[in-house]
């Protein structure tokens, strides 16, 4: 891998600083900004990806057969786009990560199926893991297959949920070789992988662990069960995958020193990167497409003899998803280009939600302003002779960015989770936070002291409740600490947008992005301060209870029985 993901294991994160009340402005200013000459190659690189999925993929047929074209993989796998990051030793472009991420979004663009093996691939693929992974038998495995052109994924996820810590997948010593049984769920590029890298439980000295194992998918016993399919990502290669007595040369495991670091700074940061490239750059990509479909569809409008552009609600609309756009790329370029000046690594994490969270605004706003023509397939616009704009199709892809990765609310409260642990690893030290930039604009300038101040306050609301409850009484509260990772997403939103604002277009973009996130902060505090009606109580009556039966009635609640159409 030619481009480290990995900052400088002293700097703290611009994100955990905010819970310690502070506004790292002086990592922030001035904005990092892309080298001309890596920009010209991930120019050249986007252009040929742009070239290959047009080429190869029709988004339309492949969104209603879910079926990929045939030497698409190949074809992508030769261009070397399943080793964007990889030098040229092992047949890859060696670009950075910046240019990993434009290279999925544009891919995204056309077909997010096809992005998303890619992004699997770069991100999850066993190629990611030659880094920590010293010479020898694995590492010469690893090699061996990125060198034949092969496409990987990482096989984790169990039926029992991606949240949960313990695997049911065992591995079992036996000789000189490890015995897997198990089954997997919700695996990326499953079905296409021709080595996987496997979470399994080992017994040691009677102690569990967790441990990850290289499995070559022609081994017996290994079995594709079936693929799966969601509300989008039609076409995506995601798979259901069974081990029986697969036998594994004990050679393929993990090292301990690397597998137990798989979620400290190492690992932790290469994992970061795979969810920027399955998430954000998706995200970022429909959001522009709805700017592009709101710009098409209120130019050609008129409503009661009125051009539908010059509507005070509709200018609104159209300036809001011009702002999501932008606050998508900022928190984007921060987190990959600003890795030298802190740690990104929790800036990207909690960017998982920011950028999910803004492409779900856009296209809602899309749907919306489109109204009948934003929930109309494509093909029907077609039929009709109206602009065939792809809206319904990309409202499906989008809503499952907002649950690959981790769900949102979850991704709010390991953010605040890790946030939350200066203090209780001891006083932080003293910081005297920038009030003002003068060479912001006045508006700006205000939501500038506002990010201040309301940092401020999430630190003194952190400090009252570490300082009032132990560390896991303090997590038990799960919804007051997913809304503190969700006011500190929203800041590092603001906070981001208004250091790459300058004196032209994009102040007015940051202007309109610290408004929005007002708004969303407003009510994120509301929930902070308010006193909590009985949840608890009405929810263990409803699950176990018959009060609330009501509330049922009148619906058939049998589940259809589903014949496999195949």
């Amino acid at each position: 891998m030619t481009s480290s993901v990995a900052s400088p294991p002293t700097l703290r994160a611009f994100f955990d600083d905010l819970f310690l009340g502070r506004v790292r402005w002086d990592l922030l200013r001035p904005f990092p900004t892309q080298d001309p000459a890596d920009r010209a190659a991930g120019d050249q690189a986007v252009a040929a990806a742009t070239a290959l999925v047009r080429a190869h993929v029709d988004p339309e047929l492949l969104d209603r057969t879910g079926v990929l074209p045939a030497g698409l993989t190949d074809a992508l796998q030769d261009a070397g786009f399943y080793k964007l990051l990889m030098g040229p030793e092992l047949g890859g472009l060696a670009l950075s990560p910046y240019n990993a991420m434009r290279v999925v979004e544009a891919v995204a663009s056309w077909s997010p199926a096809v992005a998303w093996s890619l992004a699997i691939g770069n991100g999850f693929g066993s190629g990611s893991y030659l880094p920590i992974v010293e010479d020898g038998p694995l590492r010469s495995l690893i090699e061996r297959h990125v060198r034949a052109g092969i496409v990987s994924g990482s096989a984790d996820t169990e039926a029992n949920g991606a949240a949960n810590h313990r695997r049911h997948t065992t591995a079992v010593p036996h000789g000189d070789e490890y015995v897997v049984n198990g089954e997997k769920v919700f695996i990326g590029n499953g079905p296409l992988a021709r080595l996987l890298d496997v979470a399994c439980t080992v017994e040691v000295d009677g102690v569990r662990q967790i441990r990850y194992f290289f499995v070559e998918t022609d081994s017996p016993g290994f079995e594709v069960v079936t693929t799966q399919e969601f509300l989008g990502l039609k076409g995506a290669s995601i798979g259901v995958l069974r081990f029986t007595d697969v036998r594994v040369p004990a050679e393929n495991m993990l090292p301990a020193s690397a597998d137990e670091a798989r979620y400290a700074p190492e690992i932790a940061r290469l994992a970061t990167l795979a969810r920027t490239l399955i998430i954000a750059s998706p995200s970022l990509a429909i959001a522009k497409l709805c700017l592009g479909w709101q710009r098409n569809f209120v130019t050609r409008r008129v409503m009661d003899d009125r051009p539908l552009a010059s509507y005070e609600e509709i200018q609104r609309r159209v300036a809001e998803t011009a702002a999501d756009v932008f606050l998508v790329e900022s928190v984007v370029a921060w987190g990959l280009l600003g890795q030298d000046r802190a740690d990104t690594g929790p800036d990207l994490t909690a960017a998982k939600n920011l950028t999910s969270l803004a492409c779900w605004r856009a296209v809602d706003r899309t749907v919306g302003l489109l109204g009948g023509e934003g929930i109309e397939t494509a093909r029907s616009k077609a039929r009709r002779g109206a602009p065939a704009l792809p809206v319904e199709r990309f409202v499906r892809d989008a809503r499952g960015l907002r649950v690959a990765g981790g769900v949102d609310f979850l991704l709010d409260y390991w953010s605040a989770e890790g946030g939350l642990e200066a203090w209780y690893s001891g006083a932080p030290g003293s910081f005297e936070s920038t009030v003002d930039d003068l060479a912001l604009p006045p508006r700006c300038r205000e939501h500038f002291r506002f990010l201040v101040d309301e940092a401020a306050r999430l630190g003194d609301v952190c400090a009252r409740l570490t300082g009032s409850y132990g560390r896991e009484e303090l997590m038990a509260r799960q919804r007051t600490v997913i809304t503190l990772g969700g006011i500190a997403r929203e800041l590092l939103g603001m906070a981001v947008v208004l250091a790459r604002a300058g004196s032209d277009e994009t102040a007015l973009l940051a202007d309109i992005a610290c408004a929005s996130a007002r708004v969303r902060l407003a009510g994120l505090w509301a929930q902070l301060d308010a006193s909590d009606p009985d949840f608890a109580g009405v929810a263990d009556e409803l699950l176990h209870g018959t009060a609330f039966d009501f509330l049922t009635t009148d619906v058939i609640t049998d589940i259809p029985s589903v014949e496999d159409q195949k």
